[in-house]
């Protein structure tokens, strides 16, 4: 198996370099290993396939017999003979049921084991995470890919009787007329010959299609993921551009399958109808002759017709297969990737506490840059230690080695005095708790998500966990108390409110080993000395590895190690280490230490293992050089020749069909041309085949059969031009209508406020990008062109008999009542099932991305198994609904072919009569039994489209769900043009609730407790305000409603006396400089990042802004300096990196408001100190807000905001609080309760 490959911009990943061999050999081979495993369904499907085969081939054998021997001899009676066709028409309807059932079963059933296969797959220690894959390949894997291999696996039963039917009839022929069957035999090797020609074009061009839709939906991932960033720098226009970009590759990929498929598809479908009229000129000759009685001779042309259709869509599934092959591939190569890490059978003592060794241990996450050089450490049992260093020096890498999150690459980490890699992942995690710098919370109860690691544990646990970490009393206070829902990662919650209860959730395991990652960095100083306090009543013996950066983190720890450029630099108590460690003293005093010769190293991610660095440098895989220069038309040069600005801003209003195809009627009308064009050429050639078969039974002389037959290949080749033509037509014009829908869809969503994205998961948003768009692509693609042709079939035909005989045709109709009745409830009962299995879809895929997003902290907890369980459960949902879909379909279909079957028997019955009587020629009779089959053969075809058709009409209405959606933050009818900007703010009588995502029947939104209540404030243009308080207390919302991600629910904010909602949105947040709690990156260089905001910054002017925040001594020491490559989110960077880099762009923006919220969190306090710096000269004569917990940068603030409950409860400078004795009094003396030197642990002095 190929390793992973990494995606990179302006690159595409191809299939292995063995493409002509693997995808068409190994990955259908285990796929029909996962087959094997529902033996069950295969059996019966298989079964089923091969009966109705038989059915099939039977009935035109009686057809024989009844013309032959009832018709024109004579010799037999016609009853028995047409009870027969009726039996064996009730027959077929069984057996196609227990086909079409088993095998929709069979598909769901494999899709299921497939999509379950992908997130064990992730869940391993070294599975692939998101980050080694590029955004959007996972969920594009686990979408469109399994949706192809879906649609194959539910063929391969109807490709058996199809198979089955050819071989059945061919030996039918033989029996009949060896010549003829000769003949027909002769399109086989044409058939292969074209096939194998194909499939190396279309399989590359397929892989490259499928992989630009999942890099297009990696732009829609990381546009959700940062949409925060999107909307602070009013970037949603460049996003916009960004998305479009990627589907206008998307879109040139495509064309290129349109292209190559145009190429092939006719010539597959003409070589069967050439044989049709092959053995309509011989068998017309024998016949003539008397050679061949008319019975055969109608018999073998009713077998050319069952063979025209099996062979036009096995000539055309060697185009599907290419697609869905390149789909398997994808999917397996992840679920079949080798292990890159072996776990240990050691296990560690049951009891006792344990002692962490590193002895001499070395990491690097690029070959040429150390993290930790032989850096050696130990950890007694029951002993804390802290770990300091300044950004990149390595410390959340250190944290994650005793976990196994990372694996030392030299050296050795020792548990207990066991070598970890010795020890079983169980054993190991079992006996440590992990609190990572970013506090993840999953979707559910705050309960459950205390109770994580051990979901056994009884509410007074819970509750005694959460009281340790200080969370209780606001858990408590909430309106569900415990059992309040906190929305995906936690995002209804406060940073100070999500640490502690990550902290918590570590804390009710009772670890012996602790490691806690800057875990307290977003709370106050009087709820964190109160954590620290319970930290140390109950530790119990308990080893502890703190990463420390803030100074009162350090009353913990009985020593302090000190890293330097992932060295260990010093090891001691505080006051050793501040009697001769510069660099220790340097890190917590006031002034910021001179950088050092040697450069940081870049560090890695501190939220987990999954993740790499990623290289400016690094050159595209030969793969996809291969893949791109592959023979075929290319498609890159297609324009969609569609108006991306107008598309953006066509919102309001019922989204369907028709206004999907506005502007493309044109078009839409040449491609229904050409669709007509094709379907008179397929009724033209059964005409000219009824006019040869009507001068042998009329005797007329051989010319008029010759003439039939050069008619008839004069048709057959018309319409190989016309289908070549169509296909390029109705395929370009399906993708300008969905690149058209792509671009809509992403306008919209930048368009929605932050509380779409609150109320939505990002797996439901990414579903409506990818699922629900791919759903309407298949349909578009190949579905509507086969119901056009269909149903023109089925209308052409029926002016044709009546022409030909409007008595029969009146008998034909009586059946409809009946199909009239069957199609009324099979479509309100499927569209309910088809509804509740897309609902469901959404639901699995949010959890896929959850569980993805959030794998470190599910492993560090041990929960693998139960989320692999949970997911299991949503996929086996959604199994269960396409299974309740596809029976209803399995129902239907059958039946409508039973009811064609039931009236052929009784035309040909009534015809028999007439016959006799004289009053119809035999000619006619059979004319109007071929024209009666290839009225109904468009039935089978039309039921194979109905389950595309279903899903692309559940998913537009999802999409027009999605684009209806009003925005909370919407443009003013006239929005007033935003000049320079002076900073005053005025928040007037400000009320504000999120809202919680719940409706009431009248569609209003329902909202939870109140997050500001009657908040009124002035500030003057170039105040400097400190905002503190609890966690909770309105801090973050504030800065929001100023930033105007919310709308107040009462009351007005005012800029410049200028209420907000009446200023041009985009221009307003481009004045504003805001930088949040958790900084975002998008993938790309750091340059990039730091640009975010100003794009036409030059190199000087981002290098210049590096310097004055202090990021440009880490940035030139990353591997290719400012071109060094970020993966999505910044997960190749530390959280202080992050804060840096964010802190960098907003100083390059040069904004007019600065809106700080914890923007130095995660900094130690000499890097902090040298931000503060350039943070204050950024905030000279700027208005700004500042949200902090570290009451020494408020102390410096002009004014102090006191937020409690949504209120502000005290207001004034620094010195006046303090004299007040309030609330911000008693936050001080918690903060000076350690003072910076005397710090003490357990009484004795650091």
């Amino acid at each position: 198996m190929t390793t992973t490959r990494k995606l990179r911009k302006g690159t595409d990943v191809a299939p292995p370099a063995v493409d002509a061999e693997a995808p068409r050999g190994r990955p259908l081979r285990r796929l029909l290993g996962h087959c094997l495993r529902h033996r069950g369904a295969l059996a019966q499907s298989l079964a089923g396939a091969v009966g109705a085969t038989a059915t099939s081939v039977a009935v035109p054998l009686i057809t024989q017999i009844v013309l032959d021997d009832v018709v024109v001899a004579g010799e037999r009676p016609l009853l028995p003979w047409t009870i027969l066709l009726l039996a064996v028409a009730a027959a077929r309807y069984a057996l196609t049921f227990l086909r079409r059932f088993h095998a929709s079963r069979l598909a769901a059933d494999v899709q299921h084991d497939l999509r379950v296969a992908l997130f064990r797959a992730v869940s391993r220690p070294d599975g692939p995470g998101q980050q080694d894959l590029g955004p959007g390949q996972l969920m594009g894997r686990a979408t469109v890919d399994l949706n192809g291999v879906h649609s194959l696996v539910a063929m391969l039963p109807a490709v058996v009787s199809h198979v089955t039917t050819v071989v059945g009839v061919l030996a039918v022929m033989a029996v009949l007329s060896l010549p003829l069957t000769a003949v027909s035999l002769l399109m086989v090797p044409v058939l292969w010959a074209l096939a194998r020609r194909s499939h190396p074009q279309l399989l590359a061009a397929t892989w490259q299609a499928q992989d630009r839709a999942a890099t297009a939906a990696g732009v829609v991932q990381s546009s959700v993921a940062g949409v925060q960033l999107v909307k602070a720098f009013g970037r949603e226009e460049r996003e916009t551009a960004r998305y479009t970009a990627a589907a206008r590759r998307l879109y040139a990929a495509r064309m290129r399958v349109t292209r190559l498929v145009a190429r092939y598809q006719p010539p597959l479908q003409a070589v069967p109808a050439l044989a049709q009229i092959a053995v309509l000129a011989l068998g017309g000759w024998a016949a003539a002759g008397g050679r061949l009685s008319l019975g055969t001779f109608v018999a073998f042309s009713m077998y050319l017709i069952q063979l025209a259709g099996p062979l036009g869509i096995l000539a055309g599934l060697a185009n599907s297969v290419q697609q869905a092959t390149a789909a398997v591939a994808r999917v397996l190569e992840l679920t079949d990737a080798p292990p890159r890490r072996a776990d240990g059978a050691a296990r560690l003592p049951d009891d006792g506490p344990l002692a962490v060794e590193f002895d001499h241990v070395g990491f690097r996450y690029t070959p040429d840059r150390p993290v930790l050089d032989d850096l050696s450490l130990r950890i007694e049992p029951g002993e804390t230690v802290a770990v300091v260093g300044g950004p990149g020096s390595g410390k959340s890498t250190l944290a994650l080695l005793p976990a196994r999150f990372h694996e030392a690459r030299t050296g050795a980490v020792r548990i207990g005095g066991t070598d970890v890699r010795e020890l079983s992942l169980e054993s190991l995690r079992a006996s440590l708790a992990l609190v990572p710098e970013e506090s993840l919370l999953f979707a559910g109860s705050i309960r459950d998500n205390i109770a994580l690691g051990r979901p056994g544990a009884d509410d007074d646990e819970i509750r005694e966990a959460a009281r340790l970490a200080q969370a209780d009393g606001f858990v408590s206070a909430l309106p569900d108390g415990y059992l309040t829902e906190v929305g995906e990662r936690g995002r209804t919650l406060s940073g100070g409110q999500r640490q502690r209860l990550a902290l918590a959730r570590a804390l009710l395991l009772r670890p012996r080993l602790l490691i806690l990652d800057d875990a307290t960095s977003a709370v106050d100083p009087a709820v964190e000395g109160a954590i620290h306090e319970g930290l140390r009543v109950h530790a119990d013996g308990r080893t502890t590895l703190v990463v420390a950066r803030r100074r009162s983190t350090l009353a913990l720890a009985d020593r302090i190690a000190v890293l330097d450029r992932g060295r260990l630099a010093d090891l001691g108590t505080h006051d050793e280490l501040h009697a001769r460690c510069a660099l220790y003293r340097a890190h917590f005093d006031a002034a910021p230490a001179e950088p050092s010769a040697r450069p940081a190293p870049p560090t890695g991610p501190a939220a987990g293992p999954h993740t790499r660095s990623a290289s400016a440098s690094a050159p595209a895989s030969a793969s996809a050089s291969a893949s791109a220069s592959t023979s075929g038309p290319s498609g890159e040069d297609e324009d969609p020749a569609v108006d991306e600005d107008a598309l953006a801003r066509d919102v309001g209003g019922t989204f369907g069909l028709r206004r999907l195809t506005r502007g493309f009627r044109l078009p839409l009308a040449a491609g229904l041309v050409l669709v007509s064009a094709d379907v008179l050429c397929g009724l033209a050639q059964p005409y000219a085949v009824r006019r040869g078969i009507e001068s042998i039974t009329d005797g007329a002389a051989p010319a008029a059969l010759a003439a039939a037959c050069a008619a008839a290949l004069a048709v057959t080749l018309l319409r190989w031009l016309v289908q070549r033509g169509s296909l390029r037509v109705t395929g370009r014009t399906g993708e300008r209508l969905l690149y058209a829908l792509r671009v809509r869809m992403a306008a919209q969503l930048h368009r929605l406020g932050l509380d779409h994205y609150e109320r939505e998961a990002d797996g439901r948003t990414l579903t409506r990008m990818t699922t629900d768009v791919d759903a309407v692509s298949g349909f578009l693609q190949t579905g509507l062109t086969g119901f056009l042709a269909g149903l023109l079939t089925m209308g052409g035909v029926l002016v044709v008999l009546l022409v030909a005989n409007p008595v029969l045709l009146l008998a034909a109709l009586l059946l409809l009542p009946a199909l009239y009745l069957a199609t009324a409830v099979f479509r309100r009962r499927s569209l309910v099932a088809y509804r509740l299995a897309r609902e469901r879809t959404a639901t699995v895929n949010a959890a896929l991305q959850e569980g993805a997003q959030g794998m470190p902290v599910i492993q560090a907890f041990r929960q693998e198994e139960a989320f692999l369980r949970r997911f299991a459960a949503h996929s086996d949902a959604v199994r269960r609904a396409r299974i309740r879909s596809q029976y209803l379909m399995a129902l239907y279909f059958p039946f409508i072919e039973c009811l064609a079957a039931v009236c052929a028997a009784g035309l040909l019955a009534y015809g028999a009569h007439q016959v006799r009587d004289g009053s119809m020629s035999a000619g006619t009779l059979v004319a109007y039994l071929l024209y009666l089959e290839l009225f109904f053969l468009p039935v089978q075809q039309i039921s194979q489209l109905y389950d595309t058709f279903q899903q692309a009409r559940v998913s537009l209405d999802r999409i027009d769900e999605l684009l209806r959606l009003p925005t909370g933050t919407p443009q003013a009818a006239r929005p007033r043009p935003v000049g320079p900007l002076s900073g005053e703010i005025v928040l007037h009588d400000v009320h504000f609730r999120y809202a919680d995502g719940t409706q009431d029947t009248a569609g209003r939104v329902a909202r939870r407790a109140a997050a500001l209540t009657g908040l009124s404030v002035r500030i003057p243009a170039g105040q400097r305000v400190a905002v503190v308080g609890e966690s909770g207390s309105g801090k973050s919302t504030l800065l929001k409603l100023v930033a105007r991600f919310y709308d107040p629910t009462a009351g007005a904010v005012l800029v410049d006396g200028q209420d907000v909602r009446e200023l041009d949105l985009s221009a307003y947040r481009q004045r504003l400089g805001l930088i949040p709690q958790e900084p975002y990156l998008f993938a790309g260089t750091v340059r990039d990042a730091i640009a975010y905001g100003r794009a036409d910054a030059t190199d000087d002017e981002v290098e210049t802004a590096a310097r004055m925040t202090g990021a440009h001594s880490f940035i030139t020491a990353l591997p290719h300096g400012y071109r060094h490559r970020l993966t999505e989110g910044g997960g190749n960077l530390s959280v202080g990196q992050r804060q840096l880099i964010a802190l960098t762009r907003t100083r390059l923006a040069a904004p007019a408001v600065l809106l700080l919220d914890e923007a130095t969190s995660a900094l130690d306090p000499a890097t902090e100190a040298m931000v503060d710096a350039a943070t204050d000269r950024l905030a000279a004569r700027r208005t700004t807000l500042v949200i902090t917990h570290r009451l020494a940068l408020a102390a410096r603030a002009d004014r102090v905001l006191v937020l409690r409950d949504g209120r502000v409860c005290e207001d004034g400078t620094h010195t006046e609080l303090l004299a007040l004795g309030g609330h911000y009094a008693a936050l001080w003396r918690a903060h000076e309760a350690h003072p910076r030197t005397e710090l003490q642990t357990q009484g004795r002095p650091l």
